[in-house]
């Protein structure tokens, strides 16, 4: 007997045996530092073909069952899982819910789904959604800004402490500043880099400095 397939939003908290079509966006492992590292668990970002993303959540005593087929990217039906209310200090999504893989979940690949699904999701925020956020550690906001400024201390090679304060205007023209630290800093300062411009014109004729815009995703 074929099980129902559900979407995302019909989901409602406790054991779902319906099955769900979702691609794989990102996943990673979550560790407790204070006690040297140890596994908890692995979080998933899933979107399905409705563009709706969902967290789900792997204990790491079942994670062994399922990390070979964790990829990036890849598509999957998953079945026989338990629907829970997500930590109101650590949702990844807009939902309010979380999937946890249990001992009955069911998880295959999918080379064929019934609809196409989405290769990729953003959640994007305004400045007022922003002041709303902030200090709550609630949400991973994305937002598309153009690049006023840089300010960073990374040097080359990169030093032990480094540092990269972006200001960055909003298609509402208000300024938001993106503060990076440590490898986050030096990821972002090499890809600036790389982008750099040289002036197409000669400063020394005409003045000023090159003033190219450039429009990033965060």
């Amino acid at each position: 007997m074929a099980m129902t397939k559900v979407f995302f939003s019909d989901l409602k908290s406790g054991r779902c045996s319906a099955v769900v079509e979702a691609r794989l966006l990102r996943f990673w492992e979550a560790r407790n530092v204070k006690r040297g590292g140890e596994l908890m668990w692995a979080d998933l970002l899933l979107v399905d073909v409705n563009g709706t993303i969902m967290q789900a959540s792997i204990s790491s005593n079942r994670l062994p069952r399922y990390q070979e087929q964790l990829i990036a990217g890849t598509m999957f039906s998953i079945s026989g899982f338990d629907v829970a209310w997500c930590a109101q200090n650590f949702r990844l999504t807009d939902s309010s819910l979380l999937i946890r893989f249990s001992e009955t979940t069911s998880f295959k690949e999918l080379s064929d789904p019934v609809s196409p699904l989405p290769t990729e999701g953003f959640r994007f925020r305004n400045q007022s959604e922003l002041h709303g956020l902030a200090n709550t550690n609630s949400h991973l906001p994305d937002i598309i800004g153009e690049i006023l400024g840089v300010r960073s201390t990374v040097t080359d090679p990169p030093e032990a402490k480094n540092r990269v304060m972006v200001t960055i205007r909003l298609d509402s023209d208000d300024t938001v500043t993106l503060s990076l630290i440590d490898s986050q800093a030096v990821a972002l300062h090499m890809q600036l880099e790389s982008m750099r411009v040289d002036p197409k014109v000669n400063p020394k004729l005409v003045g000023g400095r090159d003033t190219n815009q450039q429009w990033l995703l965060f």
